[in-house]
């Protein structure tokens, strides 16, 4: 939290890190009118200016300079009604960036009103709008949500503003309608506030939306001391894994001449036999013990009838959260000795009936004693899980109702549960999330992952997947897709192209295991993407015009100068229209490339302005790579692999005189790999075979592991 109503008395120690950088369009003007009580927010994007007024000659007015963790900035301080509130607008002078903040020198009590801040009533006609719904999972809405969500305004020419809450995130809120007032402030439940409490608010204009997205990310970043993690830091992240999840053939459902742990176990077994890869396991609901009755207090069935009755085979609230003897009669320490995998281990909201009550404090549906944080994540610690995930945050805010108006309890519930986790080095993924949990996670480097999809990935759920990835991915965690069978070509490549995790829940012997290679090594290690397949500007656009256009996203792999795109192209089963348009351009492509369409294996050579058409087959969904085309080379990658040129695999290119040097990582277990490359003109190798297509101009390039290295280097020469 920024408190600049103390900031102002001390001298501030300035600490220059170097860290992402920021691009920079247009500057932006602050004016405050000390008469009028008029501040305005000016930007030369706009025709004009974002204006409020505090209706109140401002008192004790000061400007100043100085520097925080976004840069340095120009600031204007004020006060008003005798020092009750005092506000100040801060201006960076590098990054098209603006915080505004309240403080509240004497707090607040429940007659007080707490006027919202910043609060514009004149602002720019940006005919389109986005946010966040206030439900599970942070749905995306062409419209704005008055809740703690950002909102993103912006015009058809992608100029653009994203205005959120920048503290105080699980009692924040936005107001208004975008077009007659744009304000932030907290929730109307919040009655009282302790003296010097402040509230900040995040503005950012830029001329395209990604951008817009980008800088509102990292400025928040920067204020929390977020560590976006390596898309490899953990092994949820870097291991290919099973999912015992809604969705998945093993979700409450199991093997009954086996029972459910040795149905896992056999699964492991046939995984191992088969050398399908496997670095950790999901254990859902069904592990713990669970009440009879939903949310609302209302019994329920069991939740597969044809399995034995049971605490564990109930789907009401939090009992206890230890593993349920039936299943785990030597205890879930024993299990995981046997299965020798990490877990990640799933949990939802407390029962009002769980003796977790009697022992610790509880709001609502809520932990909130750290003790009870300690004593859960100490049990699941012991059994190797090692990330725990929270689902049901939706229920928990809405069954809490502390939660929304008072600071500490839903400060208490996210900081004991990252608090406790991170002291035995676990991480944690939300799930069922509101925009506010997103935002709320800023403050936790351990939320390495987080689901920006409804249970049981599938074509239905893309494009809500995508556009809540953008959120997730901002705030700092990675995300996940969720679980859907390995068969499913669309879902995988949506899901590796995510730099997220990735798993998949068949039964015994339902594998493709084709697809699952296509993710992975046989190591286990994913091959991703360096960042998360995200939409495309003109999406935004389209869909905010309601336009039946396909969606298309894209993400990268850069190797210093040489990066290499993805794109993904789909469309709903609603939409007619299959015919669709790209321009290198607008994917920040400065170079001439060749696009390339592993299904048809099409190739196309296109200048950066080119216009690439296409329609989506009968599936209606297409995967490109695209390769920038350098020294009359175009390296297209792993042929059998959807991030074709990932990290996890290729290691670096490089250019060279008249060609390129790539290095290449093999598993331990692998053999033998192969390349593709694109060429009009006759290429050289120095280690492996080459083959050659005449008609599309590929090579293969067969590549050997030696045998006492895990990497080969090669150099890839046009002889033109």
């Amino acid at each position: 939290m920024i408190n600049l109503y103390m900031m102002k008395n001390f001298l501030l120690i300035i600490l220059f890190v170097s860290i992402e950088s920021i691009s920079v369009a247009q500057a932006l003007k602050v004016s405050v009118d000390k008469n009028s009580g008029k501040y305005s927010i000016i930007s030369s994007l706009f025709s004009k200016s974002f204006t409020g007024n505090i209706a109140s000659v401002l008192d004790n007015v000061q400007h100043r300079s100085n520097a925080d963790a976004i840069g340095v900035y120009e600031e204007n301080i004020f006060s008003w009604n005798h020092g009750k509130y005092v506000a100040s607008i801060r201006n960076y002078k590098n990054y098209p960036i603006i915080i505004f903040t309240l403080s509240l020198p004497k707090g607040k009590t429940e007659n007080d009103v707490l006027p919202k801040f910043p609060d514009f009533k004149n602002v720019p006609p940006l005919p389109n709008t986005f946010s966040y719904r206030n439900t599970c999972f942070a749905p995306p809405s062409f419209s704005l949500q008055q809740t703690s969500t950002p909102w993103l305004l912006f015009d058809d020419n992608k100029n653009s503003c994203v205005i959120s809450p920048a503290s105080n995130f699980i009692v924040a809120k936005m107001y208004g309608d975008g077009m007659n007032e744009i304000a932030s402030s907290l929730n109307e439940d919040v009655k009282n506030l302790p003296a010097q409490f402040s509230h900040t608010t995040i503005m950012v204009i830029d001329n395209s939306i990604q951008k817009t997205w980008n800088e509102w990310g990292i400025a928040l970043r920067k204020i929390y001391k977020r560590q976006l993690p390596a898309n490899d830091a953990e092994p949820v992240l870097k291991y290919y894994g099973y999912w015992t999840d809604n969705g998945a053939d093993y979700y409450y459902n199991y093997d009954s001449t086996k029972g459910y742990a040795n149905t896992l176990l056999a699964l492991r077994d046939y995984y191992k036999q088969e050398n399908i890869p496997l670095g950790y396991m999901q254990m859902d609901s069904w592990w713990y013990e669970k009440s009879a009755f939903d949310e609302n207090g209302n019994p329920i069935p069991s939740k597969n009838p044809k399995l034995p009755k049971g605490n564990w085979n109930q789907y009401g609230g939090l009992m206890q959260y230890k593993a349920n003897t039936y299943l785990f009669p030597n205890g879930f320490k024993s299990f995981d000795e046997q299965l020798g995998l990490p877990m990640v281990t799933h949990n939802r909201w407390i029962d009002a009936a769980s003796p977790y009550h009697e022992k610790y404090a509880i709001s609502g549906f809520a932990g909130i004693d750290p003790n009870y944080w300690k004593e859960i994540m100490s049990y699941i610690h012991s059994a190797n899980v090692i990330c725990y995930e929270q689902d049901w945050l939706n229920v928990i805010y809405d069954k809490s109702p502390a939660m929304a108006s008072d600071l500490s309890v839903g400060n208490a519930f996210t900081d004991g549960m990252a608090n406790a986790a991170k002291d035995l080095n676990m991480t944690l993924q939300y799930c069922m999330a509101m925009p506010r949990f997103f935002l709320q996670g800023l403050k936790y480097n351990n939320l390495t992952n987080i689901r920006t999809s409804e249970d049981r990935f599938e074509p239905s759920k893309w494009k809500y997947f995508l556009f809540t990835s953008q959120l997730g991915y901002e705030i700092g965690a990675w995300p996940w897709c969720d679980v859907f069978k390995s068969h499913e070509t669309g879902n995988m490549i949506l899901s590796v192209l995510s730099s997220g995790p990735v798993g998949t829940g068949d039964a015994i012997g339902k594998e493709n295991k084709e697809n699952i290679y296509k993710a992975c090594r046989p190591d286990r290690v994913i091959v991703k993407p360096d960042a998360p397949i995200l939409p495309l500007d003109k999406d935004y656009i389209q869909l905010a015009k309601k336009e039946d256009k396909p969606i298309l996203a894209s993400t990268y792999t850069k190797h210093g100068n040489i990066i290499t795109n993805y794109l993904f192209a789909f469309c709903e089963k609603k939409n007619i229209n299959l015919n669709f348009s790209f321009v290198p351009k607008e994917l920040n492509i400065h170079n001439n490339v060749i696009v390339y369409n592993p299904e048809t294996q099409i190739v196309k050579e296109l200048q950066p302005n080119d216009v690439y058409n296409d329609k989506l087959p009968d599936d209606k969904y297409a995967y490109y790579i695209i390769a920038p085309i350098i020294n009359g080379i175009a390296f297209l990658g792993d042929k059998n692999k959807i991030a074709a040129t990932g990290k996890k695999r290729i290691e670096d290119i490089e250019q060279t005189n008249g060609g390129l040097r790539i290095k290449i990582l093999f598993a331990k277990n692998e053999k033998e790999i192969t390349l593709l490359a694109c060429s009009k003109n006759k290429l050289s190798l120095d280690v492996g075979n080459l083959g050659y297509d005449n008609l599309s101009n590929i090579y293969s390039i067969n590549i050997s592991k030696p045998e006492n290295k895990d990497f080969v280097i090669i150099n890839l020469v046009c002889k033109k």
